[in-house]
């Protein structure tokens, strides 16, 4: 299973604007000092992948994140505290509601239906009825035959 991730350059943005606003105070947080071949400070590169893992849950939510970057706080933060910014700034997903308008055609068509079902159960339920009331009476009949026989014998 492949976790979520955010982008390179969607954390490259982050980082951009993390930059942009805090200066050096955001970066020397995750500064090593350490040069990789291509230019780059490794903890940077280290921070910035950890970020990525660490936000993938918000890949489909760029709102979220555009809300925090817009809100910062007054002190750089670190991943964790980002991370939280990005849960106090969640909300629901705004889904458009979804409206049906009846047509009187399509009541009556529906009415129509609701009808012929409940004349079929109703059909059902007197067969059903009607078949218990027919044995209820037999039974009736047996124990009055039942009956007259004891009060024969009982005559004896």
């Amino acid at each position: 299973m492949t976790s979520k991730r955010l982008p390179d350059h969607w954390v490259q943005r982050i980082f951009v604007t993390m930059q942009g606003s805090y200066g050096t105070r955001f970066l020397n947080m995750w500064k090593t000092g350490q040069i990789l071949p291509d230019g780059n400070d490794a903890g940077i590169v280290n921070a910035m992948s950890l970020w990525g893992e660490k936000l993938g849950g918000y890949v489909d939510r760029p709102d979220v994140i555009k809300k925090v970057l817009d809100s910062l706080p007054h002190d750089p933060p670190s991943l964790p505290q980002f991370v939280d910014l990005m849960r106090q700034a969640w909300t629901p997903p705004q889904t458009p509601a979804l409206e049906h308008h009846w047509t009187p055609e399509q009541l009556a068509k529906n009415k129509a239906r609701v009808s012929a079902i409940l004349d079929d159960l109703r059909k059902t339920m007197e067969q059903r009825n009607g078949h218990h009331r027919d044995n209820r009476q037999q039974d009736r009949g047996l124990e009055d035959s039942l009956q007259g026989d004891r009060r024969e014998r009982m005559a004896f």
